[in-house]
C-alpha cells in the first residue's frame, strides 16, 4: 500500500464561489490528492479579508508626539514663534470682533428697550381714555333708561 502523501500546494487562482467549476490539476497521472491549498484563495466575506490583513500587518506600538522644542535643547524655533504670534494677532482679531457685535447688538437692544418703554406709556393712556370714554358712554346710557322710564313726561315721539 502506498503511504499517506501530504497536500500538494498548486499555484493559480481559486474560484470565488461555489457556482464556479473548480478546475484540478493533475500531476504525472496521479489522481489529485484531497485538500489541495491553493495560494491566493478567495475568502467567503469581506470581514475574513480585512481580519487577514489585521493580521498581517506588524504590530508597531504608537508614538508620542512631542514637541519639537523638547526634542532640540534650547528655545522655541522659528516656526513655533511665528505660529504663536499668528495665534495671538487671530485671538486679538476674534475677541476685537465678538466686541464689536455684541457692543452692537447692545446699543440695539438699548434702542428697542427705549421704543418698547415710550410704547408702553402711549398704550397706558391710550387704555386710560378708553376707559374715560366708557364710563362717559355708560353715564350716557343710565341717562337715556332714566328719561325713557319716567311716565311723568308726555310721550316724545321724534320723527326720523
Amino acid at each position: 500500500m502506498a503511504a499517506p502523501r501530504p497536500p500538494r500546494v498548486v499555484p493559480g487562482e481559486a474560484s470565488e464561489s461555489d457556482s464556479e467549476p473548480e478546475l484540478l490539476v493533475e500531476t504525472g497521472g496521479e489522481a489529485p490528492a484531497a485538500g489541495l491549498k491553493v495560494p491566493g484563495e478567495a475568502s467567503e466575506t469581506e470581514e475574513e479579508e480585512e481580519e487577514e490583513e489585521e493580521q498581517q500587518r506588524p504590530k508597531t506600538p504608537p508614538v508620542l508626539a512631542e514637541e519639537p522644542a523638547a526634542v532640540w535643547a534650547g528655545g522655541p524655533s522659528l516656526l513655533q514663534q511665528r505660529l504663536r504670534e499668528g495665534s495671538a494677532r487671530l485671538r486679538a482679531a476674534v475677541g476685537s470682533a465678538l466686541r464689536q457685535s455684541y457692543g452692537g447688538a447692545a446699543r440695539s437692544l438699548g434702542g428697542l428697550e427705549g421704543a418698547l418703554g415710550r410704547a408702553q406709556v402711549t398704550a397706558a393712556a391710550a387704555a386710560h381714555c378708553l376707559r374715560l370714554a366708557r364710563r362717559d358712554l355708560c353715564a350716557v346710557a343710565d341717562t337715556i333708561d332714566i328719561v325713557t322710564a319716567c311716565q311723568l313726561l308726555p310721550d316724545i315721539r321724534g320723527q326720523l
